[in-house]
């Protein structure tokens, strides 16, 4: 059984340290810094003296020793959980089943109805985690440009015509739509379909990001999103357009870049949108690792037909 972290688990940790491989799972901030190649001792050694942080972190043991360390907790909101650190005895990874397993009570038990998981592609816990009731919901590129100024005299179009304005909260139903509009209907069967379960499952690198739209004249809403932030050397940006949008990703992904400055661009694309990463390698970025992000549904949809009278002229 997994149990909470306690400061008496700290000696353990030590040893724990030096039998244990890197991080086997990836947040989408560890996926642009690179993860964790090893335990992490001092931080997890102050995390098991804070009462507050140690709740959201499990240990698997037996007679002493740690076998598994692991990490997790709701990603932007109560109804989705994600798995930020799993690391393992390299002597005892057969326990991993049973940790992944496991981690499903504390999750429901918060409320939450899905737990996300990202691998590395062809890691060696992709079928583990599929036996212990994750499925594969997408997989997703890292690609990096060495130079913003570089990928902005690619690109033959700039983001000044795109008409962008900053996002305000009213833009929050107009957002959901193109997330809708934008990820196939497989993909949004694992990782959420309504609203509420849509922002739960939204993650960013950093708290603080800027959002901007381009308004669909036409129909109304927005046809595309870029988000952006600073992050450690560098910018990290997200594009989502429709297929029939009126903007070129060229002119969405100058947007994203930036006008100001020079340094390395990175961003993340999913399986789903080959366009996008088409016009990245256009305009001179590479694709890096690849990862597969994989969905536990903890709740089911429960439909029920309820007769109802509807009045008819005759």
């Amino acid at each position: 059984m997994i149990r909470h972290l306690h400061p008496t688990d700290s000696p353990a940790l030590l040893q724990f340290k030096q039998r244990s491989g890197a991080d086997e799972v990836f947040t989408l901030a560890q996926v642009l810094t690179g993860g964790q190649e090893s335990f992490p001792l001092m931080k997890y050694t102050t995390i098991a003296l804070s009462p507050r942080a140690w709740q959201s972190c499990w240990v698997r043991t037996r007679r002493a020793r740690v076998q598994a360390v692991l990490r997790a907790g709701p990603r932007s909101g109560p109804h989705a959980w994600e798995l930020g650190d799993l690391f393992l005895d390299k002597g005892s990874r057969d326990v991993a089943l049973e940790v992944l397993e496991q981690l499903s009570y504390p999750a429901g038990s918060s409320g939450a109805r899905r737990i996300f998981l990202r691998l590395p592609a062809e890691s060696n816990l992709f079928e583990t985690a599929r036996a212990a009731g994750y499925r594969h919901a997408f997989s997703e590129d890292l690609y990096r440009a060495k130079s913003t100024r570089e990928v902005l005299a690619r690109t033959k179009e700039t983001p000044e015509g795109l008409e962008l304005r900053p996002l305000q909260d009213e833009d929050t139903h107009a957002l959901f739509r193109l997330y809708c509009a934008t990820v196939p209907i497989h993909t949004r069967a694992l990782t959420g379909q309504t609203m509420d379960d849509w922002a739960s499952s939204a993650e960013s690198p950093r708290r603080k990001v800027r959002d901007l739209g381009v308004s669909d004249l036409k129909r109304g809403g927005l046809e595309a999103h870029v988000a952006s932030s600073d992050i450690a050397g560098g910018r990290f940006f997200s594009v989502r357009c429709m297929d029939n949008a009126s903007c070129r990703y060229e002119s969405l992904v100058a947007a994203g870049v930036g006008q100001a400055g020079d340094g390395p661009a990175v961003t993340v694309v999913p399986s789903y949108s080959g366009r996008l990463a088409e016009t990245l390698l256009e305009l001179g970025f590479t694709r890096h690792e690849t990862y597969d992000v994989m969905v536990k549904t903890l709740a089911v949809p429960v439909t029920k037909t309820v007769p109802g009278m509807i009045a008819a002229e005759s």
